[in-house]
Parts: structure tokens; sequence; C-alpha cells
């Protein structure tokens, strides 16, 4: 069968393996022998694919039933909070070296081509999902994945800020490591990777939906120059402020709103843009507005209908509604099942509020 060499996907993999080649790089090495000069040898560094979780997970199924000898190898973050079911736990799976050292006794065109197969998943499956990514990431290092696994289990107990229980934070799924990294300083970074020197993963849908799907590209992090006064690394345990916890969770709730827009015809320019709806949803959070009141809320701040000019968030600390906003919030504490949008609809009968 004849390779589409347009596919973004097959360009994405080649991308990474030249990439990856250009890691490897020539140390000295001394050999025995007074009258032996320093000779130099490859040091490859270890590259690893990163999935979600090995049960209900299409693609290791399908790797299992290709390559049933390497799936053997694959390593189980060993996480506290999978103990007993550990193929719900992120793992880790080598690539074979001579992707990027060619052996005569090797063939590379199916292990590239299963590549592809899996980042076409990937990329689809971002449209399609707003709580699974089967396909995380590959990570490069040049320890064994051991110790990468190891470091993960630090960086997965998280403790939010202001809270005495860690909880377990989804430092493998993309979206929460894609909107929380560019918050993060250059030493927070650097505790993040650990031993991992560099992390690709698909870059993640953010922003408005309903327009046409984005070309897959790569998101490429990797450890980043510190002040010589810094040393690098350290636990990645309690690695985050306030600021910044609320970014790394925030892609689920964001997702799940724009979706509901689409889903009711909303054209993408009316949505709310991202720092608009990062804004009430940090508005929300500080009046403990979750599930569907914390929908409502948008819906209700967020004025985008035609009659009511260009698409423009309400202003609650107005007088006439801040006194709304606190009763509602009182409501919601002191009645079971009730709703924000219920809330709304009664405060505006009864008092005849123009926004």
């Amino acid at each position: 069968m004849k390779r589409n060499t347009d596919s973004p996907c097959l360009q994405l993999i080649d991308a990474f393996i030249e990439d990856w080649r250009g890691l490897t790089v020539s140390v000295p090495k001394a050999y025995g022998g007074g009258r032996d000069a320093p000779k130099k040898q490859l040091v490859p560094q270890r590259a690893y694919l990163l999935f979600n979780r090995w049960d209900d997970n299409p693609l290791a199924q399908a790797l299992e039933g290709q390559f049933p000898k390497w799936v053997r190898d694959r390593v189980i973050v060993p996480d506290r909070q999978f103990e007993h079911r550990s193929e719900h736990a992120p793992f880790l799976l080598e690539l074979p070296e001579e992707l990027i050292l060619p052996s005569p006794d090797f063939q590379s065109r199916p292990v590239r081509d299963w590549l592809v197969q899996c980042l076409e998943y990937a990329a689809q499956q971002r449209y399609q999902s707003t709580d699974k990514q089967d396909f995380c990431g590959i990570v490069v290092s040049s320890e064994k994945p051991q110790a990468i696994a190891r470091h993960w289990v630090g960086l997965g107990d998280q403790r939010p800020p202001f809270k005495d229980e860690s909880v377990l934070f989804r430092y493998h799924d993309p979206r929460v490591m894609q909107r929380v990294w560019p918050a993060l300083s250059a030493h927070q970074q650097s505790r993040w990777l650990g031993p991992v020197t560099h992390w690709w993963s698909l870059v993640q849908p953010w922003g408005p939906f309903g327009g046409a799907p984005e070309t897959p590209q790569w998101l490429h992090a990797k450890v980043p120059m510190l002040p010589h006064d810094v040393q690098a690394g350290g636990s990645p345990r309690d690695l985050f402020d306030e600021a910044q916890w609320f970014l790394a969770g925030i892609s689920p709730q964001a997702n799940l709103i724009w979706r509901s827009y689409a889903k009711h015809h909303v054209a993408p320019q009316a949505q709310p843009d991202v720092t608009s709806l990062l804004r009430m949803l940090e508005d929300a959070s500080h009046l403990d507005l979750a599930g569907l009141d914390l929908e409502d809320y948008v819906w209700i701040t967020w004025q985008h209908t035609p009659k009511e000019g260009a698409p423009h968030a309400l202003d609650w600390s107005v007088p006439h509604l801040a006194p709304v906003l606190s009763r509602i919030q009182e409501q919601l504490r002191t009645q079971p099942g009730a709703r924000f949008s219920s809330l709304w609809v009664e405060a505006v009968k009864a008092t005849h509020i123009k926004n």
C-alpha cells in the first residue's frame, strides 16, 4: 500500500523522529591503552510513548495485536491511586532505537505506520471527547522508564493550594499540561519534567467550538534554561500556586461549555472568547458554582444574541444585579435541587431586571 506523504500525522511522526535523532549526541569515551586518544560513541536519548491507560484503550489493544512482544515491555506508573487496578494507570512504552539508528535486522516501516495511525486516532479524539485521551504524547529521556515512572508518582500526587489532602493530578493528559505549562516558572517546569528532557503532545483545541478542525500540530515542551544559582529538578510535589491550579483543571469545564454553545448552534464568533470564559469560570469558582449551575452562570452572564449588541459579559457588580446574585447564592445553599437558571428567571420576573 502506497503511503500518503501528504498526511499531516505522517509529517508529524517524521518530524519527531528527526528531532529525536538530533538529540543523539556524541560524547568522549576513553579506551584502554596509553596511546589511545579519547574516542566517541553515540549516546541516544530514549523515547517513550505515553498512554492514558491500558484497559479500555483501543490503541493499546491494536498495539498488542500487531506487536505482542513489544507491549510486554510497557512500564506502568506505580501510583497508589491505582493500587489493585494498575491497568487503569498511565504507562510508558519505549520506542525502538532502530528508528533513529538503522539496523539491517529491523524493519522500521511497520512501527512508523502504526505511529501514524496512533496519531490520526488521537487527532480525531481531540474533538470527539471531553473526558478521555488514550494517547497522551511522547517523552524523551536518557533515563530508564522506571526512573520516569517513579518521578511521575510524585507529580501525580498533588496537594491543591490551601488544602491538606492530596489528589490525583492528571499530568499525562495533554489538555491539563497545555493549559498550565505557559503559566509555570522555568524552575517549576524543570520540577515537572524531572528526568524527562523533551515532551511532545498534540496541540489540543482551545477556544470556541464549531469551526473547521485544526491541522494536527505538536506542542514540544523541553527542559528550560535556569539561572546559574537555581538547581534543576527537585520534587514535583506541591508544584502549583492557586492560579496555576485553576488553569490545570479548567479544560474539561471550558470545553464542555464551548461544546454546549456549538450544540445550540451558536456561531464561534458569538461564543465566549478564551479570556472572557476563563474570567467567568474563575468568578464561578469563587461563587462555589459547579456542574449545571456553573454552566447556567456562564450562559446567563455571556450576552450574545443580536439584540444584546456585541457579545459581552454581564457586570454582576452593578447595583441592580449584585443583590440578585447574592440572593441566588443563598438560595442554592438552602434549597437542595434548585438551579441557578430557574432562580434567575424567578428573579427577573419578580424585579423586572434589565441587563
